[in-house]
């Protein structure tokens, strides 16, 4: 299985990874308020997830990328993933404020660009905070996540600065032919749902 992942990716082009730790950013600064995403998820950290220095390992965000796009691919793209898959072929992430369990951070996302077969995720990991006023009937659904203007009806009025902003890229296959092919109409209506015209630019 690995090797035939390494075959299918090294046909599209190298993966990338990039990370930087700032005190002061190049990253648009839209992209470090709440208020330019479109769907937010708490998630929870995990003790593996501290390292020697006692707070989370800057690798581990990009699984909490990860887990927030694919939450929604799943139940708000209703992708079927025996027709088609994303690839991650590009990772980046600025860091500003570090993060330590037991933290529950939430991450926002918005989608940046939407190609033939290439999508490019905007997202942004902020402190419990960013909820602050959201009702409890709201924080019984986050489950699956929820979309800016729901939490909005909520009780979300703050707008709160990231502690990290990331920017990852998929590249969808058809899972036969492990060839890119062109997204769907139900996968593109799902996306467009949170496309943004922010800078994505980090």
């Amino acid at each position: 299985m690995l090797t035939k992942l390494i075959h299918i990716t090294s046909r599209l082009h190298p993966v990338t990874m990039v990370t930087r730790h700032l005190t002061s950013s190049s990253s648009s600064d839209d992209l470090w308020l709440s208020s330019s995403y479109k769907f937010f998820l708490p998630t929870p950290t995990r003790w593996m997830d501290n390292d020697q220095f006692g707070h989370v390992n800057n690798t581990t965000y990009y699984s909490y990328f990860d887990t927030v796009i694919n939450r929604y691919l799943i139940h708000h793209c209703h992708i079927n993933y025996d027709i088609i898959r994303g690839l991650m072929v590009h990772n980046e992430c600025d860091y500003r404020r570090p993060l330590q369990y037991p933290d529950v951070p939430v991450v926002g996302m918005f989608v940046g660009k939407i190609g033939r077969s290439s999508v490019t995720y905007n997202v942004g990991l902020f402190p419990s905070a960013v909820l602050k006023g959201v009702s409890g009937e709201v924080m019984k659904i986050m489950d699956k996540g929820l979309f800016a203007s729901e939490l909005t009806k909520g009780g979300l009025t703050e707008d709160v600065t990231a502690l990290a902003v990331g920017s990852c890229v998929h590249v969808f296959v058809d899972t036969r032919t492990n060839k890119p092919t062109q997204l769907p109409e139900n996968l593109k209506t799902g996306l467009q749902k949170i496309l943004s015209n922010v800078e994505s630019q980090l």
